[in-house]
């Protein structure tokens, strides 16, 4: 009988205590971000290359110069930095201990789509018992942010510092195409790299209840008069190009535009178009070139044009009074320039610093969520705040494009300039974004002009 008695009330004490603790989040989550405790801000990135190097190094800095001046109401900010090596199932493990163990409160992932999108769906799994924010760095492909509007509940704690591809298609990209037109171009070869983010570019993105029909790139250039006379999706870091170039100049293309990203091998493709017979077509390389370009092809980015976001900043100083100027911390730790440093690494940590400030802290993770909708700060490439407008894939990503009209850019969103390398290495804008940019289309000299 003492023993039914006994095993009766230890079934009642332990239905009792899970009924009790069921009520409370994990001790990992309750602990996130409380007291005198340091705000953790996880960066998952593939430090294999200087593509992820830079940007981690950088938002470490950030760190430092944010503590120096009294950190985020008392508390200091901790980044910590896991290697996912490119590789999406590594960048879930490193996910899981950002939450688990480093107890991190932003959670950045840098910045293959791919891998991205492999940590959204687990962060899915996982916001329930640990609160936090999850930010897209540098990464593009539209999944990212397109289900954000029709179930904001579940990912409203989803955020993307960059453009999405329709973006990069009508305000960004589409420049350089109105740009080739203006100098005379009428065949132009048209490259992508092969990854998730591009894979729209060349196509119509179709109409949906949210807006109408967008034409892709190909289609965009035609409507002006222009013939593509080529376009291919290349390889990730092919590292042979010769044989691509040689049937560009064959199809008679007087104009290349190839996108890409950083961490491509743009400098290797570089290296061989000046030793192709496309050597002397204009040549641009939309995306980003990675920092320090100049210096990788030896001079032989000469003539090329690119983003400026990906070399030199717009704004700074004065311009810029939430962040450091860019150029002097550059200097002061020794750190190159790229286009993910720019315009969303280093300034997002000091817009998640104003963010949990007007949250009032990182207890109340829907106050944080709602404080990162409506914080705006100016970064080295212009105001970074997130589009609210309700339409994906553009809600809940960074500003770019005017969503009255999204072949234009954003009123009060962040910029995209063209520069061309000339004599020495001089960056040349070729466009006006800011007032006080000295830009102009007539800076322009064709590869064979500056190479006399």
């Amino acid at each position: 009988m003492e023993r039914k008695l006994y095993s009766n009330v230890l079934a009642i004490l332990i239905f009792v205590t899970l009924i009790f603790l069921s009520s409370y989040p994990p001790l990992a989550a309750a602990s996130r971000g409380s007291g005198d405790e340091p705000v953790t801000i996880a960066f998952i990135a593939d430090l294999t290359n200087a593509a992820g190097q830079l940007p981690s190094a950088w938002m470490h800095v950030a760190a430092k110069q944010i503590n120096e001046s009294g950190g985020v109401l008392g508390r200091q900010v901790r980044v910590v930095t896991e290697d996912c090596k490119g590789q999406p199932n590594l960048a879930v493990e490193a996910y899981t201990r950002a939450l688990i163990d480093h107890k991190a409160t932003v959670v950045a992932i840098y910045p293959r789509s791919e891998i991205v999108l492999a940590c959204e769906s687990k962060a899915g799994e996982m916001y329930s018992d640990y609160p936090h924010i999850f930010l897209a760095v540098g990464a593009a492909a539209e999944q990212i942010t397109s289900r954000i509007a029709d179930n904001y509940e579940k990912w409203k704690f989803v955020f993307r510092d960059n453009y999405t591809v329709p973006a990069a298609t009508l305000p960004i990209i589409r420049p350089v195409v109105d740009f080739y037109r203006s100098i005379g171009v009428r065949k132009v070869a048209l490259l992508r790299e092969d990854l998730m983010w591009l894979a729209g570019l060349f196509k119509t993105m179709p109409a949906t209840k949210y807006h109408g029909e967008f034409a892709g790139l190909p289609d965009y250039a035609e409507s002006l008069g222009m013939e593509v006379v080529y376009q291919k999706a290349v390889k990730y870091k092919a590292g042979m190009y010769s044989p691509l170039l040689e049937a560009i100049a064959a199809a008679g293309a007087e104009g290349i535009i190839f996108v890409g990203s950083d961490g491509n091998d743009f400098d290797v493709f570089i290296k061989q178009w000046v030793n192709s017979s496309a050597r002397d077509l204009h040549m641009t390389l939309a995306g980003g070139c990675g920092g320090k370009f100049w210096e990788r092809t030896g001079g032989k980015t000469l003539g090329v044009i690119s983003r400026g976001s990906c070399l030199v900043p717009l704004l700074s100083g004065e311009h810029t009074p939430e962040v450091p100027d860019v150029m002097e911390t550059a200097k002061k730790y020794g750190l190159d320039l790229c286009a993910q440093v720019l315009t969303s690494a280093y300034p997002d940590v000091f817009f998640i610093k104003k963010a949990i400030t007007k949250a009032g802290g990182t207890d109340d993770m829907d106050a944080l969520i709602k404080a990162m909708e409506e914080t705006r700060i100016v970064g080295p490439m212009g105001p970074l705040h997130f589009e609210m407008t309700r339409i994906p894939p553009f809600f809940h990503g960074a500003a770019f494009v005017d969503m009255k009209d999204p072949s234009k850019e954003h009123p009060d969103g962040i910029r995209v300039d063209l520069v061309q390398f000339q004599k020495d290495g001089k960056l040349v804008h070729l466009n006006k974004p800011f007032p006080g940019v000295d830009g102009s289309p007539e800076y322009y000299k064709s590869p064979a002009e500056l190479r006399k």
